[in-house]
């Protein structure tokens, strides 16, 4: 046989074993920090970065050196426990308006809650995370909440929370009073506000 026969009666066959091949897979798209794609391996392995909660569309594609390649659109979703970030302590003064939002990171998005009893005149929107209002008079003085950040990734983040009601002093006492040339005398000045007036 001729060199081009040998090729023709071969040719069939090398297709053949090109289409048994394994395929070679690749990987497209951004991974979180601390994930890779292993091709040789096919495995989608590691640790997710801190922070790293969300969805992370990507593309795999298997070659084969037969047309077409086969590709495959793939959501890795990377779960975050949640955990409230805003500051433990807040001020409001009483007369005045306020707010304070509470803020909290984690995949899927957290809810929020709170416990404990607020002054009259402020409220939590647990919808917005938002703690406002504008205290009452004779509301001065701490109250200590609990805040509480839930998405379905236990265990849930909780927050001990000191809200602070500042009130301008006032005298309460009578404004006169009489003593007696003689005799002893006493009387006894109040005020209140927060902190205690001195």
């Amino acid at each position: 046989l001729s060199a081009a026969g040998v090729t023709e009666m071969l040719a069939p066959n090398d297709r053949s074993s090109r289409a048994m091949r394994p395929p070679t897979l690749s990987e497209s798209g951004t991974l979180p920090s601390g994930v890779a794609f292993d091709p040789a391996a096919g495995l989608l392995s590691g640790t997710p970065g801190v922070d790293t909660g969300g969805t992370y569309p990507i593309t795999f594609k298997a070659a084969n050196g037969v047309a077409p390649d086969a590709t495959q659109r793939f959501t890795l979703t990377v779960n975050q426990l949640p955990a409230i970030t805003s500051a433990a302590s807040a001020t409001l003064t009483v007369g005045g308006t306020g707010s304070f939002n509470v803020t909290a990171t984690g995949y899927p998005s957290p809810t929020l809650s709170k416990t404990g009893t607020l002054p009259s005149g402020v409220t939590f929107d647990a919808a917005t995370s938002l703690l406002s209002g504008t205290p009452a008079a004779g509301t001065g003085g701490t109250y200590s909440l609990t805040f509480s950040a839930t998405n379905g990734i236990e265990p849930d983040a909780a927050q001990s929370f000191m809200l602070t009601v500042n009130e301008a002093p006032v005298v309460t006492s009578a404004a006169s009073t009489s003593f007696r040339v003689g005799s002893s005398g006493l009387f006894t000045v109040t005020a209140t506000g927060y902190p205690k007036p001195t």
